[in-house]
């Protein structure tokens, strides 16, 4: 049996991840002095409810080594298991080298794979949702390690970030840029690229986004056998609208559904954010 394991970065809840068989381990957020673990102490309603009081970023921390040799060792306790540990981009968290660390400690450390998935978000999610879907038909953690990372190489990541204090407030935008951005309704669209969140363009209010996220799916069309998935940060009713709207579009493309996004993403990017994520289909072209 191969047990997956994904952590908090991939914005699935705890409730998720149980429903499709995947054990969800937690980074921790700080706001000040007070410290909590994704999901498990703090809810994603009170977490987004702290962070627009608040006037500074709260902190956010991988899992560090000793959280995933507990986890490692509490799994393979089981006979016969194997893991697979799809972890959130190694660009940006050190949970994947914490992984690896702990990996090297265990008795049998060849019944783990790791595999960084160098996305975050809805992405991340996408890939740990086919793993669970595909898990029957792969034997061995590595054998299920291979079909992720073929998923991993054609995914597509975009998204759209809405409220631009929380680029400032991280040191990403300069207060000026957020101010005419602002007062012109002009919005930063960003993908994933190489494991990084990066600046893809900036377009003018959300209904050129939107036309935007609809020419992304035209050159990048995703294949159908696989969902798109759409990622609304303390905002489901946005996601349900851009939901429809790529439904409505005279494309053939595959189901569409949406997520939440959580607090690692949501620190730094703020509520409003928007994401759209996919698998690329082969034959596509290659360039970004």
């Amino acid at each position: 049996m191969v047990q997956i394991v994904t952590d908090s970065m991939s914005d699935l809840t705890p409730y998720e991840a149980r429903e499709i068989g995947v054990v969800l381990l937690p980074l921790t957020i700080r706001f000040g002095t007070e410290e909590y673990r994704e999901g498990i102490d703090i809810s994603r309603e009170e977490f987004f409810q702290r962070l627009r009081q608040s006037d500074v970023l709260p902190k956010t921390s991988q899992i560090p080594p000793d959280g995933f040799y507990k986890a490692f060792t509490d799994i393979l306790s089981q006979k016969d298991t194997e893991i697979l540990y799809i972890a959130g981009s190694s660009r940006i968290s050190g949970c994947y080298q914490s992984a690896c660390i702990a990996r090297d400690m265990l008795d049998t450390p060849e019944r783990v794979e790791i595999v960084d998935s160098l996305i975050a978000i809805s992405s991340q999610a996408l890939l740990v949702r086919m793993a669970a879907q595909e898990r029957s038909q792969y034997p061995t953690a590595a054998g299920l390690a291979e079909y992720v990372e073929g998923l991993r190489n054609h995914q597509r990541c975009f998204g759209m970030a809405d409220d631009l204090k929380y680029l400032v407030m991280g040191g990403r935008l300069s207060p000026l840029v957020a101010k005419v951005g602002t007062a012109l309704s002009i919005k930063p669209m960003l993908k994933f690229e190489g494991g990084e969140i990066l600046q893809a363009g900036l377009v003018r209010g959300k209904h050129k986004a939107n036309a935007w996220y609809v020419e992304k799916l035209k050159q990048y069309p995703p294949r159908e056998d696989i969902p798109i998935l759409i990622a609304g940060c303390d905002c489901p009713a946005e996601a349900e609208k851009l939901k429809e709207h790529i439904e409505n579009q005279k494309m053939t493309l595959p189901p569409v559904s949406t997520m939440g996004v959580g607090a690692v993403i949501g620190t730094h990017v703020g509520p409003g954010l928007m994401s759209i994520s996919w698998i690329e289909r082969e034959t596509a072209s290659s360039g970004r």
